[in-house]
């Protein structure tokens, strides 16, 4: 009875930290593109570009969301279009405050550059895109330009 009292303590504790850990976010890995899919509740799709592999979300909303990933599984760039804004806290994981950051800047567009992190934002209701991207952590060859504009 004991053992699964500590058990029953062990497994919600294990529930409470996974929410934090099931996005493909910039900067993550790809482990969980699965259980993000199923948290968005959207179609995915992923195709083998030069040096690199591109994952697509597209939520019951239209919009859709891209993850670009390095050969060592590292999330170096998300990019979005669509009717809506994808969760943005979620797809930005722990460069979230740097999306804040640059978002008090502007009430319009977002611009946001650094040798280690470039974002951009832009749109009205119904139209938005953008993306931001991790040059260090991107594979040889591959610039700000590879990503939609």
């Amino acid at each position: 009875m004991k053992c699964q009292k500590y058990l029953f303590t062990s497994l919600f504790f294990l529930g409470l930290a996974l929410p934090g850990v099931c996005f493909a976010e910039l900067g993550g890995t790809t482990a969980s593109i699965l259980a993000e899919q199923k948290q968005f509740n959207s179609e995915l799709t992923s195709t083998q570009q030069n040096g690199y592999s591109l994952y697509t979300q597209t939520l019951n909303s239209g919009t859709s969301f891209q993850e670009y990933v390095s050969p060592s599984g590292i999330v170096f760039a998300i990019s979005w279009s669509g009717p809506t804004l994808p969760n943005i806290q979620a797809i930005f994981g722990s460069y979230y405050g740097n999306y804040l950051s640059a978002a008090q800047q502007s009430r319009r567009s977002i611009y946001s550059s650094s040798d280690s992190l470039v974002i951009q934002s832009t749109g009205m209701m119904g139209a938005f895109q953008g993306f931001a991207f991790l040059p260090k952590q991107a594979p040889t060859g591959f610039t700000v330009n590879n990503l939609p504009q």
